[in-house]
């Protein structure tokens, strides 16, 4: 993983099937790391921006293009990563609207 310059993932069937949101944990790794990822959506792109940084693809076309435009402008894409992954999943914000959600906080 050390080397990669991003990850490019297929979800299992039944992730996709359901249309559940599964966005696998390692892609928050990569993307906390200032890595681009390209993953076939599981409904997770309702939650979270995409096309900058994070893909939603649906069918190899969109994976192709998803991955020419990281190539084309790698650091734009790396930059904007690292930036959602503090926004989405740094436990710093998550957890503070998860406690306010729940009336705890």
């Amino acid at each position: 993983m050390r080397a990669a310059r991003g990850e490019f993932s297929v979800a299992k069937h039944c992730y996709v099937a359901t249309n559940c949101g599964w966005l696998g944990d390692r892609a928050s790794v990569f993307l906390a790391s200032g890595r681009p990822v390209v993953m076939q959506d599981t409904g997770w792109s309702d939650h979270l921006p995409t096309g900058e940084g994070l893909f939603a693809v649906t069918n190899i076309e969109e994976a192709a293009e998803a991955l020419g435009a990281v190539q084309g402008d790698y650091a734009r894409h790396a930059r904007r990563a690292r930036e959602l992954a503090l926004e989405h999943f740094d436990a710093r914000h998550v957890l503070g609207r998860f406690l306010d959600g729940l009336g705890i906080h």
